[in-house]
């Protein structure tokens, strides 16, 4: 029997899916599967498999998940019990009487009579019914040889088996598009077979007997029979077979064993699991996954929010680079988790503050080292170091007094001393070194008595950097800089291999760029003759003089009669109607009311700050007979905006925190219970004389599985003094823009700015400024809504491993760009979804064509193909054929406004957009960039612009043909 625990889950950002699978008709069989029964299941790493059984109670809207076999195919099933029940389970109460006919001591569950008068109809109405209304489609059916456990007769059992083939037949007839996988139930197949969309079977290998809690290898007798039975299914029924292995996930070398096992299995011509007794693991199966996850351990002090920890403002951007996802655990209020780690984090990462101690870390991180997670500690070990815990990390704990000089004698020339040379603090001093002296100390210091001491080492097991020598801790030092290299440091610890990762930063092999408003200050007017409103000098001045794709946000409570400017209402919603009008801007809201600070407002506190904003700054608008309301700020302000502000064909559904933007997990996930996507936050504010990677933020944050979207760039008020002056230092946003983007390419570029920001003839000066540079980058330029769909994307982008080494990622419909890190082999390029290659600053970016993509490294001889170079939008079928020296291109380039591309590995070409002959382009291109030199695809390059048309949002989709000599 498969296990099953009955809690609730919490909500969880859905994924984008590029398309919703007719599931009528026949469906494709699967070759890959996965079991997880585990709360919180990680439906990201889930959709590296073509099948995946969870526990229906932790997972909401289960078709958001669906993908079609072009993208990859997947499909969650809810595990259901047909033949025994859990006194847990919520209907069980409910059951009618004379139903349990014995019980199942080894999983304390009670057996069913599938004869029991009433049985069928409750299964079905109860049990099966709800769940096809949350909108499942696929069932894994569990426990269907239970009955044997009471039926001891020929005559019981095939009472038993009739009276489940009867339900079976009612289950398909009530729903025909239902794909039912069967826990064995060989017995019943000779009649519903053609019902069914796959069979699996435990143990075929090794086993786990859940009433002692052990797992063991399977005899060769019962394997012999149990492989004769699934090789009766896979040849007479032509159905596919999934084996279900179990390794103890706390032996010594699991992992290699579960990975013996699943090959094993996949040579019998079945599809393999192979997981812990309790399924709450990622296990193998014909692929295996390659963990993107990061769990970081915190401790976070009373009222503070996890936006502002160090471990989120200083790690989030560089684990993002490396193509890493991560999630919070704050131990002292959270606890530690208890399920296996292995195969489903890339590694473990700690941020204590000194002298936080939690007595249970250490035991804990050592299983997890035993697992094989590598583990990276920053700033403080936070447990107490014995000489048990000290020989588990490898090193030697020592006493010794408060030394009176301390120095550094070795540091490491390229991960240590990155923005500031290491100093040190006899205040911030732990006494440990490593206890092999010939390993490599990253950071060693010398006392007065010749003590010896490391601060920082990569190490077998992961790797530590403690404090002082992470960032600075001096109060003096604003804002605190890197010591460490922290991205080496994490890469080297984590042993993250060199393979492509998702990127958020590039489309088509230029470097994104947005722009968007947020609503405050909608009503003001401008210093300008006859005092026009600023919106009109924005539309003038910038807006249609740039034609850039913008994403303008209003705050109802400043627009409506019933906001706080009721007499300029008439005036202020016609300017934003015909803003809105404007092909090329985008609608969102920012809020109704515009709290200051969510958690306040929520909670009726005042405990933020609002000094820290501009003058005018309160904790809301102060509207009329108003009471804060969270559906009224988010759900009713898109409400007012799509009804009251829209043309015919626009719609807003983007929301832009307002404030200090730092929401609670009730607010995010409220945006996406109402359908909408959600942006801002983050106080990226690097520049010439803050140039330091801390004050560069992630791409977002995720709060109890809710995931906030960063605004890549900070708006105007950072640069002007909290808009009290210089008003022409929004122009220092460039240099922003320049230091995330090279050396390393860390962030797209966002013109962020206020409707003030057009008052001031030296804010507009400004943002001319800023315009033409970036119109004189090769940049793709995308509305906010493309940009958020991309965030979400890189958070559900699974990666897998196939027995041949090939890497199959599963990106979704918005993601086209994985970038290849400098060490990574070079990849066949030839391969269905991609579609070209372009250099950056560092790395390569594949340019994409579809959600899904399988790369194994290239073969030596492979001949050379004509590709892209760039494209300024997001390619999609794209299609390649060779004929001798002649070549041919076909794809689709869907662009917001004016475009180009450029195809590489040819020596002559022609093109057209949409059946019209296209010139050679004079659009920027990244061929005019320094580090395109550097580029070894480097060949002749072809560019063509395409012209923009004056589609509704500017949006198009060119089907772009490109013919090529070779």
């Amino acid at each position: 029997m498969l296990a099953a625990v009955a809690l609730l889950l919490t909500g969880a950002a859905p994924a984008q899916t590029a398309s919703d699978p007719a599931l009528a008709g026949a469906a494709p069989a699967p070759v890959s599967a996965a079991f997880y029964y585990g709360p919180n299941p990680p439906l990201a790493d889930l959709q590296a498999f073509d099948v995946a059984v969870v526990e229906p109670e932790y997972v909401s809207n289960p078709a958001s998940r669906t993908r079609a076999a072009a993208d990859g195919a997947h499909q969650l099933f809810a595990y259901v019990s047909l033949g025994e029940v859990q006194p847990s389970r919520p209907y069980y109460k409910q059951l009618p009487p004379g139903v349990l006919k014995g019980s199942n001591a080894a999983w304390g569950s009670r057996v069913i009579d599938q004869a029991a008068p009433g049985w069928r109809d409750f299964f079905l109405d109860q049990i099966v019914a709800p769940l096809w209304a949350q909108g499942w489609r696929g069932f894994f059916l569990d426990t269907l040889d239970s009955y044997q456990l009471f039926a001891k007769t020929d005559a019981e059992r095939a009472a038993q088996t009739q009276a489940m083939v009867a339900t079976l037949r009612e289950f398909k007839r009530r729903y025909p598009d239902a794909r039912l996988i069967l826990n064995r139930g060989f017995e019943l197949l000779p009649e519903i077979a053609p019902l069914t969309y796959a069979v699996a079977a435990e143990s075929l290998y090794r086993g786990y007997d859940a009433g002692r809690r052990s797992y063991g290898a399977v005899s060769d007798n019962d394997r012999a029979w149990l492989q004769g039975q699934m090789q009766t299914v896979r040849q007479r029924y032509q159905l596919p077979v999934i084996a279900i292995d179990y390794v103890d996930p706390a032996q010594r070398g699991a992992r290699a064993l579960a990975r013996e096992t699943a090959q094993k299995i996949v040579a019998d011509g079945f599809i393999p699991w192979v997981a812990d007794g309790a399924l709450m693991s990622i296990g193998v199966s014909s692929v295996e996954l390659v963990p993107r996850n990061v769990l970081v351990l915190l401790d976070l002090a009373p009222g503070e929010d996890l936006h502002t920890s160090e471990a989120q403002r200083f790690l989030g951007i560089q684990l993002n680079h490396l193509g890493l996802r991560y999630e919070f655990r704050d131990v002292g209020r959270e606890g530690l988790p208890t399920e296996p780690l292995a195969g489903r984090y890339a590694g473990v990462v700690t941020w204590f503050r000194s002298g936080a101690i939690h007595q249970q870390l250490g035991p804990w991180l050592d299983k997890r080292i035993k697992e094989g997670v590598p583990v990276a500690i920053f700033n403080a070990f936070g447990f107490q170091m014995t000489k048990l815990t000290a020989d588990m990390l490898g090193l030697t704990s020592f006493a010794a007094p408060t030394p009176d000089q301390l120095n550094v004698v070795q540091a490491d020339p390229v991960l240590m001393g990155f923005e500031t040379k290491p100093r040190v603090d006899r205040g911030q001093l732990e006494n440990v070194r490593l206890a092999d002296p010939a390993a490599p100390s990253l950071l060693r210091m010398k006392d007065n008595r010749n003590n010896l001491y490391d601060a920082a080492a990569v190490t077998p097991w992961g790797g530590f950097a403690l404090a002082p020598f992470a960032t600075t801790t001096a109060p003096v030092l604003d804002p605190p800089r890197w010591v460490l290299q922290p991205m080496l440091f994490l890469k080297q610890a984590l042993r993250l291999p060199d393979i492509p990762v998702p990127d958020v930063t590039t489309e088509g092999g230029r470097r994104i760029q947005t722009s968007h408003l947020d609503g405050d200050g909608f009503p003001s007017k401008a210093e300008y003759p006859g005092s026009p409103f600023a919106v009109e000098i924005l539309q003038r001045e910038i807006w249609d003089r740039y034609r850039f794709p913008v994403t303008v946000s209003v705050v109802e409570g400043e627009l409506s009669p019933q906001g706080v400017y009721p007499q300029l209402s008439a005036q202020t919603t016609a300017l934003a109607r015909k803003m809105f009008m404007l092909p090329y801007i985008e609608p969102a809201s920012h809020s109704f009311s515009h709290p200051f600070s969510w958690a306040d407002a929520m909670n009726d506190t005042h405990h933020a700050d609002i000094t820290q904003m501009d003058g005018d700054a309160s904790h809301t608008l102060e509207v009329p007979n108003y009471k804060f309301n969270l559906q009224r700020e988010i759900k009713g302000s898109m409400d007012y905006i799509n009804q009251t502000l829209l043309p015919p064909g626009k719609k807003a559904e983007v929301f832009l925190w307002t404030g200090n933007c730092v929401p609670p997990p009730a607010a995010i996930a409220q945006t996406y219970l109402d359908g909408y996507l959600n942006m801002n936050g983050g106080d990226t504010m690097i520049t010439r004389s803050r140039n330091t990677w801390t004050d560069i933020a992630a791409q977002g944050i995720r709060k109890q599985g809710w995931y906030q979207v960063f605004a890549p760039n900070q708006d105007e008020n950072v640069y002007t003094g909290n808009w009290t002056g210089p008003f022409y230092g929004f122009e220092r946003a460039i240099e922003s823009y320049e230091l995330t983007g090279e050396p390393v390419r860390f962030k797209a570029v966002d013109i962020y700015y206020h409707f003030y920001a057009g008052t001031k003839p030296a804010s507009v000066a400004a943002l001319h400024k800023i315009h033409r540079w970036a119109q004189a980058q090769p940049f793709t330029r995308l509305y906010v809504s493309q940009y958020i769909r991309k965030v979400i994307d890189f958070e559900n982008t699974s990666i897998a491993r196939t027995s041949d080494g090939a890497l199959v990622y599963r990106t979704g419909a918005n993601l086209r760009t994985l970038r290849i890190p400098e060490g990574a082999p070079d990849y066949d390029l030839s391969v269905p979804g991609v579609a070209g290659i372009a250099p950056g600053p560092e790395g390569r970016y594949l340019i994409t064509s579809a959600a899904q993509v399988r790369l194994a490294p290239r073969a030596a001889e492979s001949r050379p193909l004509p590709m892209l170079l760039e494209a300024g939008g997001q390619v999609s079928e794209f299609r390649r054929s060779v004929t001798g020296d002649k070549a041919e291109l076909r794809f689709t380039l869907s662009a917001n406004g004016a475009s180009t591309f450029s195809i590489s590995g040819a020596r002559a070409c022609s093109a057209s957009a949409d059946g019209v002959a296209l010139t050679r382009g004079k659009t920027p291109s990244i061929s005019s960039q320094a580090w395109f030199k550097d580029f070894s695809g480097k060949s002749a390059v072809h560019q063509y612009d395409i012209g923009s048309t004056n589609a509704q949002l500017a949006t198009t989709r060119h089907l772009v043909l490109v013919q090529c000599t070779l």
